[in-house]
């Protein structure tokens, strides 16, 4: 399958700021699983590294990190190494203990090839560590339907760019088929308070696709993100599921 251009990849003028409002949502979870993993000398790779929080934790626990972006203008890593690639065209390096990929597979065309990459990117015994989401679940709300029109709108633009909305449940399929053993995988979600970090996030969210989005109303998007930004709103995220399997020896 061909690639198509990266969803958010539009020059979005918040887009440092919605890259950690991401992380204050997610990275919780995602150290909390990568911590029996990373610790003093442990060879990391960050694939798809972002503003870096979890690269910078990584070094915070002593490990040696590489940390990949197609952009790294968003990237800081003191005491890490950046490296400016697209996983389509290979990886730096490898022998890796760990390579950690988060909200990334989901966005790719030839997802299974980059799984691979990163599986053959491991040393023998070493771990990788998918996360991506299913969409399901985002914005159930107590009160029933919450801007279903909105969020279908941009999942479709999501979607005409390569997005697989439940990607999540596709990784364990594509740890498998890349050769790893004992894969296994866990879920999370969150319950999203209007004008949290969490909430900045998904109306960050509409606000980089609301030039694209089709179908519906200017005044629905407004409405939309005023009600993601209101503290008396509360709603599920999307779920986050973590995909971790080993590579074996040859």
């Amino acid at each position: 399958m061909a690639e198509t251009a990266y969803c958010f990849d539009t020059g979005f003028d918040r887009e440092a700021e919605r890259l950690a409002l991401g992380e204050a949502l997610w990275d919780p979870g995602t150290v909390a699983r990568l911590a029996p993993l990373v610790g003093p000398g442990a060879r990391c790779l960050e694939v798809g590294a972002g503003h870096g929080s979890v690269a910078r934790w990584m070094v915070a626990r002593g490990a040696e990190v590489t940390a990949v972006d197609r952009d790294v203008s968003h990237l800081d890593v003191p005491g890490g190494r950046v490296v400016a690639a697209d996983i389509r065209d290979g990886l730096p390096g490898g022998g890796y203990d760990v390579v950690h990929a988060r909200l990334l597979v989901q966005h790719l065309a030839n997802r299974l090839d980059a799984v691979r990459r990163m599986a053959d990117a491991l040393r023998p015994g070493g771990h990788l560590v998918l996360e991506d989401t299913d969409t399901a679940a985002l914005f159930s709300h107590a009160d029933g339907p919450f801007h279903d029109e909105v969020k279908r709108a941009a999942y479709a633009v999501m979607r005409a760019s390569g997005y697989h909305p439940r990607c999540g449940l596709l990784d364990v399929e594509l740890a498998e088929a890349a050769g790893l053993a004992d894969v296994r995988a866990d879920a999370r979600a969150e319950v999203v308070r209007g004008g949290s970090a969490g909430g900045r996030w998904f109306a960050l969210w509409l606000e980089h696709l609301r030039p694209r989005l089709t179908g519906v109303e200017p005044g629905d998007v407004d409405r939309a993100v005023a009600d993601l930004l209101d503290p008396r709103h509360t709603w599920l995220s999307q779920v986050m599921v973590t995909v971790i399997g080993r590579k074996v020896e040859p």
